[in-house]
């Protein structure tokens, strides 16, 4: 294993780390946290105040660390023989994906930092179309992209392993 082999190692490492520490921690939020928030409403403020403070500090660094180590990688691979057209498709589908989730996630955030002194008591959960367009917006649309994301990541490497045979 040449130096150059552990380099790129640890760079696809990083972005693996990254990518499931911001979706892992997103689901955590979304199928734990949340529902035993609602379950004691009169902790729930505090706890989901400290938890997103701390969780904002991860999806920073993972962001960070997911722009630099992908475009490490991608200039790796697109400089390969190996590198196919549907390669290069999923690839710009998986960045334009990307692209959009760092874009939700930092409009929601506006969007909570400037509603946050207007919040009333928690409204009851929402039911049939209106609950299926929650699942599908907001942070819960990020956590559905970031696992589409993982998905394409897969695909990627299955044809970039195709490829080399």
């Amino acid at each position: 294993m040449t130096a150059g082999d552990i380099f790129f190692l640890i760079v696809h490492w990083l972005h693996v780390v990254a990518a499931a520490a911001w979706v892992g921690g997103s689901l955590f939020y979304l199928l734990a946290l949340r529902p035993a928030a609602r379950r004691q409403p009169e902790a729930a403020g505090l706890v989901r105040s400290a938890v997103g403070t701390e969780f904002r500090i991860l999806v920073d660094a993972s962001i960070i660390v997911l722009v630099v180590t992908g475009a490490v990688i991608a200039f790796n691979r697109l400089t390969n023989e190996a590198a196919t057209p549907a390669y290069g498709i999923t690839l710009g589908l998986k960045v334009a994906l990307s692209l959009w989730t760092f874009m939700q996630v930092w409009a929601e955030r506006r969007k909570l930092g400037s509603i946050a002194p207007y919040r009333g008591p928690e409204r009851a959960a929402p039911t049939g179309w209106r609950r299926l367009g929650e699942v599908f917006s907001g942070y819960n649309g990020v956590i559905v992209v970031g696992i589409v994301v993982f998905l394409l990541s897969d695909l990627m490497k299955f044809l970039y392993e195709k490829a080399l045979v």
